[in-house]
């Protein structure tokens, strides 16, 4: 009986095209990462670059705190160059409804730049801070997703199926540019690539195409695109960014595993 019943609960799936929401667990672990600047424009003043990156993402019992460091040398003409160092880091709580930020940033472009903030959701509403010199009070319709949250949506996307994932996230990252708009392309999923890692190498990953768009544009053209491919766990084997003038591509050198706590 329950082998009939297991087979008309499967047709009724099928039938009704109905979307399974998966569990996502997500794996706590420090990611390194090789950069290098590629396939430069003719127009552009750089003529290369390289640099490494240190991504983590850990599991805490009321949340998941990430973090990004790196820093990049560009090659400019006469065999000069320019720096670029940036700390990032990030809070997030379980259920997706509070984010806080911080990004420390030096570059020989750019300058210093130094900011820290929280956004909450309540009310139909996302509201927060922003503080640097001055505090500069934050306020969004509630259709915004945090990182994780968004994390896990398009993996959940990727799991049954769908190739396509449109949303608008507050990343926090770009003061002027706190929300983007999100247009994830999903392929089909296939067997990681990686060679220098046992653990990957077997994995199945997506290869995705995510396009990022500014909130208030309504341009067609996106402000940069990133490839790349990641698995169920959400560990990124590789990617690279699409700024338009150049790529930078980022290789996996080595990840490490981090214990979750244990919380009550």
């Amino acid at each position: 009986m329950f082998f009939k019943n297991y087979i008309l609960i499967s047709l009724v799936l099928i039938v009704s095209n109905i979307k399974i929401s998966y569990s996502v667990q997500l794996l706590s672990h420090t990611a390194n990462y090789v950069l290098s600047v590629q396939k430069i424009n003719k127009n552009s003043s750089l003529e290369g670059g390289e640099g490494r990156t240190i991504f983590e993402i850990k599991k805490v019992c009321n949340g998941w705190d990430v973090s990004e460091n790196y820093i990049l040398v560009y090659q400019l003409p006469n065999e000069k160059n320019a720096k670029s160092f940036s700390s990032y880091k990030t809070f997030e709580n379980n259920d997706g409804t509070l984010h806080s930020f911080q990004l420390n940033e030096k570059s020989d472009f750019n300058g210093e730049n130094n900011y820290e903030g929280y956004v909450e959701k309540s009310n139909n509403k996302v509201t927060g801070s922003l503080i640097n010199k001055n505090n500069k009070d934050l306020s969004f319709n509630n259709e915004v997703l945090f990182p994780i949250d968004h994390l896990k949506k398009l993996i959940n996307k990727a799991k049954n199926n769908e190739n396509y994932f449109n949303s608008k996230v507050f990343f926090g990252s770009e003061e002027t540019e706190l929300i983007k708009i999100v247009s994830a392309f999903i392929g089909k999923e296939r067997k990681s690539k990686l060679k220098n890692n046992e653990y990957l190498s077997q994995k199945m990953i997506w290869p995705m195409k995510l396009a990022f768009y500014d909130n208030e544009s309504k341009q067609s053209k996106p402000d940069y695109e990133i490839t790349l491919e990641m698995d169920e766990t959400g560990v990124v084997h590789f990617y690279e960014i699409n700024y338009g003038d150049f790529i930078i591509k980022a290789d996996l050198q080595k990840i490490k595993l981090i214990n979750n706590p244990y919380c009550k």
